[in-house]
This record gives C-alpha cells, structure tokens and sequence, in this order.
C-alpha cells in the first residue's frame, strides 16, 4: 500500500512538471513571436471622413439701394445692420439742426423727469413693475453684449421707450399741476413738434437692412448670372473676408429668403456636377453644420469651372461681406474608424457548397489570450483611414456565405480592440 502511495504522488508530480513545462514552453514560443513581430493594437472608435475642397465664394444678393439724395440732418437708426424689416417700415430718420435743439430739451428733460420719479412716494401698479423688469431684462442683455454695437443701441432705444411708458403710467397718476405731471406734459409738446419736424426714410420692400455698399450691387446680381465670367470676377477688388464697412447715408435692402454664391472649382468632383444637384457647403460661422444649396448656373472655363449655388439659409451671416472663403464639401461619413492597416483581404470557402469567396474585408479583434476574425463593410476609405460596419445577415447570404458561417461569424463592436500592422 505504500509502494502505490508513493508511486501516485509520483506521478502527480510528473503530471504537475509536465504542465509546467508545457505552459513554459508556450509562453517562450509566445515571447520569441512577440520578438520577432511585435503586436500593435488599437481601439475602434467613432470618427469621421471626409472630402472636401477649399474654394473662395463671390456673393450675389437680390438687394435694392433706397435713394438717401433727398434726405439731410443728422441720421438716426431704427433698424440696425443686419436685421428686417417690413414693406414702408422706417429705416432711418434725419433731424435738422433746429430739430437738433427739441432733441437737446427732450433729453434734458428726460433726466429731471427721472430725477422727479425718484423723489416721488412709491407707486407702483403691475404695468410699471412689468416695464421695470423689462428694463432691468435689457439693461442686463445690453451689458452681455457689449461688443455688438447695434445690438446694445437696439437695447438701449427699447429700454429708452419703457422709461418713457413708465414714466408717463407714474406721470398720469400724479396730482394734475404736480412737478412730474407738468414735465411729462412739457416732453410731449417737444416730441409732437419732434415727429412733425423730422424726416422719415422708409423701406420700398421687405427684407434686411444694410448700410454695407460696396458698389457692386448693381453688377453681381441674379438677373447677371448667365453674364459672369472668371474674368469679371476678378475684377472685385477685395479681400477674401473683408467686411464691408459701415456707412448710413448709404442704405439697400436685401432679400432674405436666398443669395447665390458664384465658387471656381478645378477638382475631378467640381467638374461631375450638374445643374439642380445638390451640394453642401461649410462656412467659417456654420463650423461643423453643412448649408445645402442648389446649383443654378454652370460656366465651363479654361481648366476651372465656375458654379453658381443658391442658398436659403444663413443669409443674414453673410450680409457684412462679398468675398468669403468656405468649403465645398463632397461627401462625409461617419461611424466605426480604423486604420486601413487594420483591414485584410481573406477568401472563404462556403461550407455547404465549398464556393469560394473572394477578397472579404476582415479585422482581427485582440482578445485576453487569443485573436477573432470579423467580416466587415468598407463604407469609405481615405487619408489611410477608413469607416466601417458589419454585414447584415441577408448581405453576407447575397455574397454566398452558407447559414452555418453566418451563424458563428464574429462582429466588430465600438471600443474593440483590434490588430494593426
């Protein structure tokens, strides 16, 4: 009985060496391959491609100038640059240097109205509490946006209107022959002699104000499209970018529904597309956010081509220049990205059938210890990079994959980690 004893230890212990050195022996195989050719790995992510070509845009806005000849005095903006206005909407006013002194009286007489207001006992019913929080309401937006100057004028002339609503509500309560009442009586006399006084510009049509004129408002427009050349475009003597300055004796309305935008292209692409397709263009303020326009006119020129696309959309972003620099974006993808030395090329041999199938895309997934194999969709491929998915069931059977190799296949998932070369 001891002899067996013995002699089962013995061969536990035969047992347990082999197993060591059968573990030995793999992990220096292992090693060896490591050593002769490292293993490189990365994770799968979302990412995107995409194709795109970096061209200038010359824009081309459907916009009347109002004819400013018959007006004098000092200008006062109603409606900032940029920004709409109706059919017979007032743009502009213009006073006199007499008007000048009402303007002069009212203002002083706006400060001892506020004065009076403040030494007033406290009336308060809801339509002046509603006004005061309006005004606090744009007095804080007017601070927040400092650096849009006709933003905070705009602020600034509503909170102006409030205080004068507040102060004529607070002025009607007041005893008749009290101080504020005979201010506020006396500021209404000076406004009515104001308003008849006082020039009024209005608008001939609707759309968005601009005192940006640059002169080429009558040349690039939309009934000029078939006309426009690369040659007469070079003629534009600005800058790419330039904003248009600022000046309010000239005045035009724009329409701001749809510009053209007129873009040179020398690209493979540029010279695939025709009339009424679709195109997507990025600007610098859209950033990632594409704009579609349509394209309208083609022009063939010597080794360019010019197209001219409409577009709907961010119009009032583009009112301050005519030259810009933008991008025509071709195609964009999104979804699972890996290197493309990621991808290899296999055949596979139907089971059922023994079919051959030929040039499958595949990328091997780095498991603890061991390696799968998926097949995968190629949906694009560029700049060394590619975006992928699975096949779908019906696809790998179209391809001729038997339902046994479908029903085991391997599938790559986000955040698996794979094998590069």
């Amino acid at each position: 009985m001891a002899k067996k004893a013995i002699q089962r230890k013995q061969n536990i212990v035969l047992v347990i060496l082999s197993i060591i050195i059968i573990l030995a022996i793999f992990f220096l195989v292992k090693i060896i391959q490591l050593m002769q050719k490292p293993t490189t790995t990365t994770i799968v992510r979302n990412g995107e491609l995409i194709k795109y070509e970096e061209v200038v845009g010359y824009i081309i806005r459907d916009e009347e100038i109002v004819d400013t000849s018959k007006y004098s005095g000092i200008v006062n903006t109603t409606i900032s640059d940029g920004y709409r206005v109706a059919k017979n909407g007032t743009i502009l006013t213009y006073v006199s240097s007499t008007e000048e002194n009402l303007v002069k009286k009212i203002a002083e007489l706006d400060t001892k109205i506020q004065e009076a207001m403040d030494n007033q006992p406290s009336v308060a019913p809801r339509d002046v509490k509603t006004l005061e929080t309006e005004i606090k309401n744009q007095l804080y937006d007017a601070i927040k946006n400092k650096k849009d100057v006709y933003s905070v004028f705009e602020h600034k002339t509503n909170m102006n209107e409030n205080i004068q609503k507040k102060a004529k509500i607070v002025g009607e309560l007041s005893p008749a022959g009290s101080k504020l009442k005979s201010l506020i009586d006396e500021r209404l006399e000076y406004e009515s002699q104001l308003n008849q006084a006082k020039q009024v510009l209005k608008s001939p049509k609707a759309g968005l104000v601009s005192y940006r004129v640059d002169g080429y408002e009558s040349i690039l427009t939309p009934n000029s499209l078939s006309s426009l050349s690369l040659k007469e475009l070079d003629k534009i003597k600005m800058n790419v970018g330039q904003v248009i300055p600022i000046d309010t004796s000239k005045v035009k309305v724009i329409d701001n529904f749809f510009c053209y935008i007129a873009i040179p292209l020398q690209s493979d692409e540029g010279k695939k597309v025709n009339l009424n397709d679709k195109i997507s263009l990025r600007f610098d303020h859209t950033e990632d956010e594409l704009v579609t326009g349509t394209i309208d006119y083609i022009s063939e020129e010597k080794n360019t081509r010019l197209i001219i696309v409409k577009i709907t959309s961010n119009i009032e972003e583009l009112v301050k220049y005519r030259k810009v620099s933008l991008d025509v974006v071709w195609w964009r993808d999104t979804g699972l990205k890996v290197p493309n030395s990621a991808i290899k090329y296999t055949s596979v041999q139907n089971k059922e059938t023994g079919a051959i199938i030929e040039n499958i895309p595949t990328v091997t997934t780095q498991k603890s210890n061991y390696t799968e194999t998926a097949w995968v969709k190629i949906i694009r491929q560029a700049n060394n990079f590619s975006i992928i998915e699975n096949y779908t069931n019906q696809e790998l059977l179209e391809l001729g994959f038997s339902e046994e190799d479908i029903s085991n296949r391997q599938t790559i998932k986000l955040y698996s980690e794979i094998l590069v070369e």
